[in-house]
């Protein structure tokens, strides 16, 4: 349980940390090193996605509605 804890411990420092280094660089002189326009839209189709396998799999386990 501990492992399972550190790696998303480690995930979430690795994210907000490139977050930070972003959000203090200017676009135009320094390059980003993440679109986060790009990682919401993907963010956003992802968990889309999630809902409607969730919703299939419970509708299969429950039955029609």
């Amino acid at each position: 349980m501990r492992f399972l804890l550190g790696i998303l411990v480690g995930i979430l420092l690795t994210v907000v940390a490139v977050y930070v280094l972003d959000s203090g660089t200017d676009g135009e002189t320094q390059k980003r090193i993440v679109n986060w326009d790009v990682a919401g839209e993907k963010l956003g189709e992802l968990t889309s996605q999630a809902r409607e396998v969730w919703a299939d799999f419970t509708r299969e386990m429950t039955g029609p509605p």
